[in-house]
């Protein structure tokens, strides 16, 4: 019979040693997973359900969740304070998240969305600050449509059409280019 070392010992102690933490120690965190994402889901619930009591508790799964979920369940919460005529909420919601999201996308749509709130304000000039924050040039055509938008608002005819104009040059779309030649050629009417 062959004398098994010492060092064969030890390996197999340290596999299996290896083998139990990652299950110790990986559950844990797959179970935590688990349960934001079950959170979000009856987060979400609340928010579309009719009685408006049930928002506190939304806004508290927001300011402890500084990860992906709290930023969608805001912009869900900030979707119904819109509907719901209640700006300045929404506008609390959407600022926010805005300063824990990492994710460079996601703060691109935030500041759209606080740039619109800010539109229906009559807040065009803080709209525009908003809109000039975003420097990802694939976001471009949405700002430069936007603050057309806000031009002709503000009766900035020649500023609007030059915005959209370099918002239809940026467009992918052929359906968005369409709106766009619509909002230029219903000015030159």
């Amino acid at each position: 019979m062959k004398k098994v070392s010492l060092k064969t010992y030890l390996v197999l102690f340290f596999l299996i040693f290896f083998i139990f933490c990652s299950f110790w120690f990986i559950k844990p965190k797959e179970k935590k997973l688990k349960l934001e994402k079950l959170r979000y889901e009856e987060v979400i619930k609340k928010i579309n359900a009719k009685n408006n009591q049930n928002l506190k508790s939304v806004e508290n799964f927001i300011t402890e969740n500084k990860n992906i979920y709290g930023t969608l369940s805001s912009l869900f919460l900030a979707k119904k304070y819109i509907l719901d005529k209640n700006l300045d909420k929404a506008l609390i919601q959407l600022n926010n998240s805005l300063k824990y999201t990492k994710e460079e996308n996601l703060q691109n749509i935030l500041k759209i969305r606080i740039a619109k709130i800010k539109i229906q304000q009559n807040k065009n000039q803080d709209a525009i600050k908003i809109l000039e924050e975003i420097k990802d040039n694939s976001w471009k055509n949405i700002v430069e449509n936007m603050k057309g938008d806000i031009f002709m608002k503000n009766k900035e005819i020649k500023k609007a059409i030059l915005a959209w104009k370099k918002s239809k040059y940026l467009e992918k779309s052929n359906a968005s280019k369409e709106i766009i030649n619509m909002k230029i050629n219903e000015i030159k009417r």
